[in-house]
């Protein structure tokens, strides 16, 4: 280990707060079209092209859902946790483009006017002009499902957008008790599907044969094909009322903030192949090497911050500092670890987020 101290590099380090390269990694968000129309049938086809147009993403700083349009002055329905913390987020709409590649023109800002933390349900509304081709979907009823329903999904799973999958109702379940990763408790009457969904279906549709809102698409549970949805008698609840309803945290989390929390330690320091500095981390108490900050000799070139987020031992985020002014500038992402680059990041604030984040293309 080298005599000396990476001065710069100890600050940069210290800017990442409490912030993992999982967690860093977690709030990502991705606007790749990945459109999968999965028809089995006439009918699927048309349940699926009459309501995607009214299904959208939902992008925030950390992290991405669904949403699903419900007025023609765009007002959207979504899940609490996909807004968690936000008092404005981002809206994309269905690229009407023929490349099928979002645009500026397809993305909108919204606010938040309205939260159920208990029932996990949001409420958000446009802050400009919806598109001219909005399209909204209907509410259904309780009464249009039972056990052994077909029902169907539009959402945004793990980043591949607009996607349609199709299910059973497994069983409806009134005042079921879950808690999402925020650790708040949540209570509700779900309808649990077999309807593959996944992280990013969050807040989108459950639609039933006839194509009307039965439910918006929530968590899933281990194991296999258990998917629950917040149904409709919850949705219509939620609408009846203006008010904000909270929910208590969970006893875990309480005990959480009660105790120590894990501080990012440095493992060790030294130099690369090509001269430059290098300090190793460990962000998240694993006591394996998971970030490390890169000081190159020629000072032309810039302080980056690498991340592996996926514990593969290889980076799949690089955060720029590239005037070493001490505040991060750009970054680039590999969301799905195959070695190439997905997304592109803009930092104006300086922080090691990105407040902005683009596809990357080339």
């Amino acid at each position: 280990m080298p005599p000396y101290r990476f001065t710069a590099i100890d600050s940069m380090a210290g800017s990442i707060g409490q912030l993992g390269a999982r967690e860093i990694h977690a709030r990502l968000t991705s606007v790749e079209h990945g459109a999968s129309l999965v028809t089995r049938g006439a009918k699927e086809t048309k349940i699926y092209s009459d309501n995607v147009q009214a299904v959208v993403l939902v992008v925030k700083k950390d992290g991405f859902g669904s949403g699903v349009v419900i007025s023609k002055d765009g007002t959207i329905l979504t899940n609490w946790h996909v807004i968690e913390g936000a008092s404005d987020v981002g809206v994309i709409f269905k690229p009407s483009s023929a490349s099928g590649q979002p645009s500026k023109k397809d993305l909108r800002r919204a606010k938040v006017v309205r939260i159920d933390e208990v029932s996990d349900l949001a409420l958000i509304r446009l802050t400009e002009k919806p598109p001219k081709n909005v399209k909204t979907i209907a509410f259904g009823s309780m009464s249009e499902i039972q056990v052994g329903s077909d029902v169907h999904a539009i959402g945004h799973p793990t980043g591949q957008t607009w996607t349609y999958t199709k299910g059973l109702v497994s069983q409806i379940r009134p005042g079921f008790e879950w808690a999402t990763d925020s650790t708040r408790k949540h209570t509700a009457d779900v309808i649990q599907t077999q309807t593959p969904i996944n992280p990013g279906n969050s807040g989108g549709p459950l639609l039933s044969d006839s194509g009307t809102l039965v439910g918006i698409n929530s968590f899933k549970s281990e194991g296999e094909a258990l998917n629950f949805a917040v149904s409709i008698s919850d949705v219509r609840r939620f609408m009846s009322t203006a008010k904000n309803r909270y929910a208590s945290p969970t006893r875990p989390a309480m005990a959480a903030a009660a105790s120590s929390e894990c501080k990012a330690r440095e493992i060790k320091q030294g130099t690369d192949k090509n001269g430059a500095m290098v300090s190793w981390w460990d962000t998240d108490c694993d006591g394996k090497i998971d970030t490390w900050f890169i000081q190159p000799k020629d000072p032309s070139k810039p302080f980056t911050a690498v991340f592996d987020s996926n514990g593969d031992g290889k980076g799949d985020i690089l955060v720029m500092d590239t005037n070493r002014d001490g505040k991060w500038d750009i970054s680039y992402y590999d969301i799905d670890f195959d070695g190439k680059i997905d997304l592109v990041g803009y930092h104006p604030d300086g922080e090691i987020v990105a407040s902005r984040v683009e596809i990357y293309r080339g």
